[in-house]
């Protein structure tokens, strides 16, 4: 790791930029929100009247956010029709959830976008002629215009004629908006008739003065509403992804190496009541993790830790599997059986994805910051025990042995007992006969038809879905995956925050590979570990 420090975008302006461009946007809190915004768009399509949402909240809330998704989501389905490709609809495109009507109707959204303009305004005090020489210029369509940031002078501004200094002179004062008020209406019944105004801003006296102005002397031409906030599951999930999504070391590692204050600082930001004081937004999020790592002392960043355990189980056509791990040039490793020529278990820390292509480098690195790679390679011996099906309970105990992950710090004394007791499973193994093998070896890959069959019947749960693993099933789990969750603490005692933040899932996919090479096995790895990936990126 090159610095102690995230990378997450400060502003949802950002977002355009490369580094950002993984980025990923949740929608679900805002369903609320998008039906306000999908109904006054419907009125307004459908009838030709003016309808104005103003939606206020404090910064870092994802007032910007939307107010630019909905821009590009609808630039980019303009563009998906302008190029005479089919359009499907999409449940992460937010201009889609606005204009579909009932139901997912990817032919009402391309209608109702062919029949819409859209115009982002910011800044800018000539706004009031440019959005009315706009909706002229638009009179057979209906026009969306997305005010961002409209408590600033410019909005104001704009409605007035006023210019800049003589608004320092006069200050905003409740007669302003009023008139500003006044001038809205009129407008919003002659030259922006039939227009939609959606406008964004931090000031929710602002919001609710103008609504309550405009109202009064044209009800229910402006609401007001407040922007939605996650709930701190949900910010923690926002946080998570995408620290996960934008660095090459994850979420968890941030918190696991920070010390017990900067864990409590973390889940303090993340459950905390947005106030003025403290907002409790996106940014202040990330900023927590952030501190976290950076103030991470260095024999906390180097310490070993306890991390996710992901096994391939090789079989493989050898009467001696001995010096089979040392072909697969994956690193350093920890032996964690004693030497024999029936089954090897290789346990990889740090660095293991160094010789692996899959993905990209920021992505190699962020699984193995939050996984340990293990590699359990098994003979001939264990394969004839294995197909005949009649040693079930010894494969059984030999396979749960293998998937044993003893983390840091764990007694010599426990270390020496559980190995004796796998030798004392391998010499039981190493003392049945040996059948020949070759007509399994030589079925290729649908050999495994017969090793999954038996393997299903030893262990119960093998491919079957399990928790933490989203659309992705591994062959075999025994412990679940669960996302770093601080925010499923109760408290923020030290024992309820560790525990938040424990690792302890692990995964197994088991293979035959008839003759074994570095580069068959690193090929069956890449296959494999963008699915890793995906599930820390996803959830």
């Amino acid at each position: 790791m090159e610095y102690n420090r995230i990378i997450y975008p400060e502003r949802a302006e950002y977002l355009s930029e490369q580094k950002f461009r993984s980025y990923k946007v949740f929608l679900s809190h805002w369903d609320a929100l998008s039906a306000k915004i999908k109904s006054n768009f419907e009125e307004t399509h459908l009838r030709r009247v003016s309808k104005t949402l103003i939606v206020y909240g404090a910064q870092s809330t994802g007032k910007t956010l939307l107010a630019n998704k909905l821009s590009q989501d609808f630039a980019a389905t303009t563009a998906v029709l302008q190029s005479g490709a089919s359009l499907t609809y999409e449940d992460t495109n937010v201009w889609h959830r606005t204009v579909t009507g009932f139901g997912k109707n990817p032919e009402l959204v391309a209608e109702n976008t062919r029949a819409t303009a859209l115009l982002h305004i910011e800044d800018d005090t000539a706004w009031v002629e440019k959005t009315k020489q706009f909706c002229g210029s638009h009179t057979g369509r209906t026009a969306l215009v997305i005010a961002d940031n409209c408590e600033r002078d410019y909005f104001v501004q704009g409605l007035l004629g006023i210019s800049d200094i003589d608004f320092l002179r006069i200050g905003r004062t409740p007669e302003l908006v009023r008139s500003a008020a006044q001038r809205f209406v009129a407008l919003c019944r002659g030259d922006l008739r039939g227009a939609m105004l959606l406008m964004f801003t931090n000031d929710d006296l602002f919001a609710q003065a103008f609504e309550a102005a405009v109202n009064t002397q044209h009800q229910g031409l402006v609401e007001a509403a407040a922007m939605p906030m996650p709930s701190p599951r949900d910010k923690e999930t926002v946080i998570r992804v995408n620290t996960n999504r934008l660095n090459s070391f994850s979420y968890w590692y941030c918190l696991d190496r920070a010390g017990i204050d900067e864990k409590k600082n973390t889940y303090r930001t993340l459950t905390a009541a947005p106030s003025p004081k403290a907002p409790g937004g996106y940014k202040a999020a990330f900023e927590a993790v952030d501190r976290a790592i950076q103030r991470a002392t260095p024999s906390r960043i180097g310490r070993p830790s306890k991390k996710c355990l992901l096994t391939f189980f090789v079989l493989t056509d050898r009467d001696d599997i001995r010096g089979a791990v040392d072909l697969f040039a994956l690193g350093n490793y920890t032996r964690n059986v004693n030497d024999n020529g029936i089954l090897d278990v290789a346990t990889y820390s740090d660095d293991w994805t160094s010789t692996l292509r899959f993905g990209d480098e920021r992505s190699r690195k962020l699984l193995q910051s939050e996984w340990n790679l293990r590699v359990v390679v098994v003979g001939n011996q264990f394969v004839s025990a294995l197909l005949p099906g009649t040693r079930r309970p010894l494969i059984r105990r030999l396979i749960d042995a293998s998937l044993v992950y003893h983390g840091p710090g764990t007694q010599t004394q426990t270390l020496i007992s559980h190995r004796r007791a796998i030798d004392v499973d391998i010499a039981a193994l190493a003392a049945l006969p040996c059948s020949n093998n070759a007509p399994f070896w030589a079925l290729g890959q649908v050999r495994s038809g017969q090793y999954e069959g038996e393997l299903r019947a030893i262990l119960p749960q093998y491919s079957t879905a399990r928790p933490g693993f989203m659309h992705y099933m591994p062959d075999y789990s025994p412990e679940p995956y669960r996302p770093c969750e601080l925010s499923s603490s109760t408290s923020d005692s030290d024992s309820e925050i560790n525990e938040a933040i424990r690792r302890s899932a692990v995964a197994c996919e088991f293979t035959s590979i008839k003759d074994i090479t570095a580069q068959q096995l690193q090929t069956y790895l890449d296959r494999k570990l963008p699915n890793y990936v995906d599930i820390m990126q996803e959830q």
